[in-house]
Formats: structure tokens, sequence, C-alpha cells
């Protein structure tokens, strides 16, 4: 499966990653002539793979440190013959583009998933980073504010012009959704069109405490 995280500034995609990348202790996939990874890769609880595209040892992790914007695809096609890939970034989200046409080859085995965040928060979000980098000058919230509508404006195109799977995130819960997503909704696993799924596993990665899965609030992809 591929899970295409998307969402503006602030929403908290590089966030999620991350999360998931130190639950599973990752490695790199592979390293650029300076040593720095160009990718992750983590083996969940039932011995898949699960790449991260992009360097996430930095602030501004995934995809929008990769240069040039044409070695995003190849990057995510080779390592989606090794196992699953998660990648994110915002310049991966505010549009449908050469990307979404690329992925059409993998059908329903490519999930977009659409965060929640509001606006308030995506933009305290972006404050905070600024403030951590010594920024103190007021944020101006009008290209945040311009973006954010731009990714929610794609929804229904994903949905309806391009017949694409599509779900919706629950920001505060979204790092479960996306692994319940991984490990039970998984096309290879047999339920691809499910709205939601559950899982009592323990996770020892966790404290071995039961890990209840969370609904997925859209799994939405409309029939031609």
């Amino acid at each position: 499966m591929i899970i295409n995280i998307r969402g503006t500034h602030g929403s908290g995609k590089t966030y999620i990653v991350k999360q998931i990348l130190e639950r599973y202790g990752a490695e790199p996939e592979s390293l650029n002539p300076k040593g720095r990874p160009l990718n992750h890769v983590v083996e969940l609880l039932d011995g898949s793979k699960l790449y991260a595209v992009g360097d996430y040892t930095k602030a501004c992790g995934g995809c929008d440190g990769i240069q040039p914007y044409s070695e995003i695809w190849p990057r995510i096609e080779r390592l989606a013959t090794l196992g699953h890939v998660v990648f994110e970034g915002a310049m991966v989200s505010s549009s449908y583009g050469s990307i979404g046409r690329a992925s059409e080859i993998f059908g329903d085995d490519i999930v977009f998933a659409f965060l929640d965040t509001p606006l308030e928060v995506c933009l305290e979000n972006i404050r905070k980073r600024r403030e951590a980098r010594g920024k103190l000058d007021p944020l101006n919230p009008r290209n945040t504010t311009n973006k954010y509508n731009r990714v929610l404006q794609t929804i229904p195109q994903f949905r309806t012009r391009f017949n694409r799977r599509v779900v919706i995130l629950n920001y505060k819960q979204a790092k479960e959704q996306v692994l319940d997503l991984l490990y039970n909704d998984s096309p290879k696993r047999g339920s691809k069109n499910s709205n939601s799924s559950s899982s009592n596993s323990k996770d020892p990665k966790a404290g071995g405490k039961p890990q209840h899965a969370t609904r997925v609030v859209s799994n939405h992809r409309s029939k031609a």
C-alpha cells in the first residue's frame, strides 16, 4: 500500500510520519553522498516493511526536501516494489498533478489521506516553528489560508473527477488511522474498500497495551 498524507503547512503531515518512524525504530533506507538519509525504513509488527520517502532527520522532512521535484515519483515507485510506502509534503498536497497521474497505475493500492486539521491549528503550529527559529515578526496568514483552501478544493476532484481512493484523517488520531490502514485495510489483505476496520493486537512498541483501531472518517471512491 502507498499512503499519501496531504495537508497544508502546519497540518501535522511530517509529525505523523516521524511518530511512526520513532515508534518502530527507523533506519536509513539509503544515504546520499553526504551521508544523509534519502529515505527511511521500519519493520511493522506483521513483518512487512514501511518506507518513508525523504529525510526525516531534519525539520523540513519528506518530499519537500527532495530536489528536483521530478525525483519524487521514481523514488516512490521504486520503494513500492519493496513494501508499503508513506509520503507527504506541502508541494505534493495542493494539486493532482504529475504524481496523481503517475500513481493511477496503482489503482486502489494508493490512498490519498487528507488531514482535517483546522486552519487555526495550522497557523498556530507555523507560529511556533517561526518562534523556534527566532522569527518573531507577526505571521501573515494569507498564504497559508490560500493553500489550506486549495487543498480542501482538491478533495472532491480526487473523488469524482479522478475516481481515486480518499480517506479523511482526524488530525488528533491520524497516526493510529494510518497504522490501521497499513495493518487492516491493505488491498493485499483483502479489505481495500472497507470504511473502517478493527484490530486488537498488542503492540510492544507502544508499551504492550492493546492498540484498538480508530475509525477512518471517510474512505470514499466514487464509482464510474
